[in-house]
């Protein structure tokens, strides 16, 4: 049992029974370490014996300067490794789907480049800049 303890999902620690959704959190543990040999809340999650202490915990995000991958797959590991398992994914679809495309409530939170949103805003700005450089330069 020693070596599963940081698979296992937290309420099995406050004494509760397993749910689907606590193998969903186990699944995300795996997952998460595959991409970064390391646990998404260390060696402190088997310590956290109280719900309390449970929240207190911090996911540890997969994203740095160094990271080749999409944001939207931290979000995803991020949600089904939540303490609280009514904030986890509910179904394992759900779960793989947003594994591989970024998931409405997060395109939601995110704001794409002003290139992609409004291309002519854009050209438009770039057009201004360098007029006004042009302008500063015959200036001279």
């Amino acid at each position: 049992m020693r070596g599963t303890m940081r698979y296992s999902a937290p309420e099995y620690f406050l004494g509760k029974a397993g749910t689907q959704c606590s193998d969903l959190y186990s699944l995300a543990v795996i997952t998460y370490q595959m991409l970064s040999s390391s646990f998404p809340y260390g060696t402190k999650i088997a310590q956290a014996k109280s719900f309390s202490a449970q929240k207190k915990l911090n996911y540890q995000t997969l994203i740095d300067d160094d990271s080749e991958l999409p944001a939207w797959v931290d979000d995803a590991l991020n949600k089904a490794l939540q303490i609280d398992p009514l904030q986890r994914y509910q179904i394992l679809s759900e779960f793989i789907h947003d594994l591989k495309h970024p998931s409405s409530s997060y395109v939601s939170r995110t704001k794409p480049p002003l290139i992609q949103r409004d291309p002519v805003m854009f050209w438009q700005g770039i057009s201004f800049g360098l007029f006004i450089l042009l302008v500063i330069q015959l200036a001279k």
